[in-house]
């Protein structure tokens, strides 16, 4: 009778140190996900920033009343001030400063009009 107790002590230690474990791992798995989000969102915010960028840097260059848009896949928070454009995504932030022109912008879209008007950039939502 004293060895099943042993062995019944010793499944329920085993199983016990197996539920610690995937507790772990579990945790473990729950962090990485939070930062891949993470870096995913601040790579989205790199691409529209950039993307707002050029557009604005083009319709700069070609003089007023030139225009472009811009489409992204993701929606952003947009702040501009001067010549500096910050776009946020899920908290994750970028700039981007223009070279020639000052900026303005919307606050937040996923589909932009960037005008330039008197060499001024307006980025709109569309």
């Amino acid at each position: 009778m004293h060895m099943k107790a042993q062995v019944t002590v010793e499944y329920l230690l085993l199983f016990s140190i197996g539920l610690v474990l995937i507790s772990f791992a579990i945790g473990a798995l729950a962090v990485i996900k939070d930062t891949e989000d993470q870096l995913a969102s601040r790579e989205q915010a790199r691409l529209a920033v950039a993307s707002l960028k050029s557009a604005a840097d083009s319709a700069c260059a070609l003089g007023s009343g030139n225009s472009r848009s811009v489409n992204l896949e993701w929606g952003v928070e947009l702040e501009c001030e001067n010549t500096v454009i910050a776009a946020t995504v899920k908290g994750q932030r970028a700039l981007a400063g223009l070279e020639h022109c000052k900026v303005s912008c919307p606050g937040s879209g996923q589909n932009f009009q960037i005008l330039n008007e008197n060499g001024k950039i307006e980025i709109k939502e569309n």
